[in-house]
């Protein structure tokens, strides 16, 4: 299994942290489609690799998805977006975005896993 196959291990420490960080974050009750919750998480990853790769600053990444107006970011997981956007910023390199899967993927595989 290569680099460009999936995430290296100690990303994936990475991922399973993030995942559970964010999902410690929230005070909402979890819905009965754990599924749907992992996917709606993943989005907000898979935003912030977009933003990322177009070279938007982690600051102004983080300004534009806490705002409350990014659809990709479902009201209620706007307290996890702080730990999501900086796992995407300061734990994958670069060259991570744009591998399969992508970090929006792995992320989804790793929460639906928990």
């Amino acid at each position: 299994m290569g680099p460009a196959k999936s995430l290296l291990w100690g990303e994936h420490m990475r991922l399973f942290y993030a995942a559970g960080l964010a999902t410690a974050l929230l005070t909402t009750p979890v819905l009965a489609d754990k599924k749907a919750e992992c996917q709606m998480q993943a989005d907000i990853v898979t935003r912030a690799t977009e933003l990322r790769l177009d070279r938007t600053s982690e600051k102004k990444a983080l300004e534009i998805m806490s705002s409350g107006e990014d659809e990709a970011v479902a009201e209620k997981y706007l307290p996890a977006v702080p730990a999501l956007v900086a796992w995407v910023y300061n734990d994958l390199k670069r060259k991570q975005l744009s591998v399969e899967p992508s970090p929006g993927e792995a992320y989804f595989t790793a929460c639906a896993g928990q």
